[in-house]
C-alpha cells in the first residue's frame, strides 16, 4: 500500500510527523483497523476508519495516544523529529501487531 501524505494534516505539527503519522494510521487502516485518538485529557476521536477524521483529531495537543484493539501507539509532537520522523512515536504497546506496524512504518521511511 502506498502511503497517501496530505501536507496540511495533522495541522499543528511539523511535515516530518506529519508524514510519519500518515504512514502510522495507512499501516493500521490497511490491517483492517479503527483507530481511537486521546490527546491526554480526553478521547477525542472514537473508532473510526477514515484516515481525513483520524488525521484532523491529532495534534491539538503535544501528544496522542492512537489506538487500536490490539494496543496504542504514543506520540510526542516537536519532539526533536525535523530530520527523524520516527521519533514522532514516543512509545508503543509491546506486542507481534505494533512491533510489525513500527517496522513497516521504518521500512516506508527508509529507517529500517
Amino acid at each position: 500500500m502506498e502511503a497517501s501524505i496530505n501536507p496540511l494534516l495533522p495541522q499543528h505539527c511539523n511535515m516530518d510527523d506529519r508524514v510519519c503519522i500518515s504512514i502510522l494510521i495507512d499501516e493500521l487502516l490497511s490491517r483492517d483497523k479503527s483507530v481511537r485518538v486521546f490527546d491526554g485529557e480526553e478521547w477525542v476521536l472514537d473508532p473510526c476508519t477514515d484516515k481525513t477524521k483520524i488525521l484532523e483529531s491529532l495534534a491539538h495537543t503535544g501528544e496522542d495516544t492512537i489506538r487500536t484493539d490490539e494496543g496504542g501507539f504514543y506520540l510526542i509532537y516537536d519532539n526533536g523529529s525535523d530530520g527523524d520522523p520516527m521519533i514522532l512515536i514516543s512509545d508503543y504497546t509491546d506486542s507481534e501487531f505494533n512491533r510489525e506496524v513500527y517496522a513497516a512504518v521504518e521500512k516506508k521511511l527508509g529507517v529500517s
